[in-house]
């Protein structure tokens, strides 16, 4: 998969685009009947052929004084002809459509018409068609791939989409969106001041509150991702009231030992950073997630061992780290 989809790159809302004011007509009056023929095809080969035309086009556009309107033009088309359109074959098209124009762009011009790139590839996630899924992974794939840390501007959208992904029943749809999922990871592990935490923090609240394992999953390592950049590590434990329970909850998994596993790894790496707080941020965050703790170990189920056991072992650590703090040391 992830050789299909450098490929494109080589050469190559949601649900709605927003349409401009500049250009309602017909794909004949932005670009020649050859594109039109090509990108309607249901061959992916004459696509791409379509695509790279369409790269040259932005190329062209950006050469004259009235780049920028060009390619407005050409992104309304895609978008209304294309990306909304009810047959299959025209949004595959328009899917790598929005990605020739991303690497026309180039990394020097594509941020400013990044949302109307991200959104319409995002919207098709959901489209019924698991070909469309898979080629929304490669196009969001080849933008990301040229938009480098400016795409981390529009993080919430695509972890939103990739969470729907991930728990996909088509393979190659899957193994697309691994691929995209991992691009996404690097781009933010390079370029985590990017990175708005707090603007991050509801929709993981939300996603760990999924019971699809591999949801979970995704969830979980994007937690460890986070806590591994020195940078987001102590934003990640400032709101940590907010997702602390649902990390919890996932030891309880059933399904998989290694959720059970990987839960377990993102509390250790939390409880560490509580340690590694000023006494001040430590105290607050402890007086604010105890009553969280002190819930996770009551429970009857016998299910729920390695949780109870787990926030017996926070609550102790809670204690130490406040007679640490009475006492003058720091706790850790």
């Amino acid at each position: 998969a992830q050789a299909i989809l450098l490929h494109l790159l080589s050469r190559e809302p949601f649900p709605s685009c927003e349409m401009s004011h500049l250009s309602r007509g017909e794909p004949s009056d932005v670009w020649s009947d050859t594109i039109t023929r090509l990108l309607s095809d249901k061959l992916y080969e004459k696509r791409k052929l379509g695509a790279i035309e369409i790269e040259k086009l932005v190329q062209e556009a950006l050469r004259g004084t009235s780049g920028s309107r060009e390619v407005q033009r050409i992104l309304d088309c895609l978008c209304r002809h294309y990306i909304e359109s009810q047959e299959q074959t025209l949004k595959k098209g328009g899917l790598i459509g929005l990605a020739s124009v991303a690497v026309g762009l180039e990394k020097e011009k594509v941020g400013r018409f990044l949302s109307q790139l991200v959104t319409p590839v995002a919207g098709l996630f959901k489209d019924e068609d698991a070909r469309v899924r898979y080629y929304a992974c490669e196009s969001l794939f080849n933008i990301s791939k040229v938009a480098g840390f400016e795409i981390v501007d529009h993080f919430n959208a695509i972890f939103e989409g990739v969470c729907h992904l991930y728990a996909d029943t088509d393979a190659d749809v899957k193994r697309g969106v691994m691929v995209l999922d991992q691009l996404i990871k690097d781009i933010v592990t390079t370029s985590p001041h990017k990175f708005k935490t707090k603007e991050f923090v509801p929709l993981l609240v939300k996603m760990t509150q999924a019971k699809n394992p591999f949801i979970r999953q995704l969830v979980l390592s994007w937690v460890h991702v986070l806590l591994k950049l020195e940078e987001l590590m102590l934003d990640m434990v400032q709101f940590l009231p907010e997702y602390l329970e649902g990390i919890f909850d996932m030891l309880e998994e059933k399904q998989s030992r290694d959720i059970r596993h990987n839960a377990d790894t993102c509390l250790e790496a939390l409880l560490k950073g509580v340690k590694a707080s000023l006494d001040n941020k430590k105290l607050e965050i402890i007086s604010a997630t105890a009553g969280i703790v002190v819930r996770c170990c009551d429970s009857n189920d016998s299910c729920s061992a390695c949780r109870r056991l787990t926030a017996v072992c926070w609550l102790n650590d809670f204690v130490e780290m406040k007679m640490a703090v009475a006492a003058g040391g720091t706790g850790v």
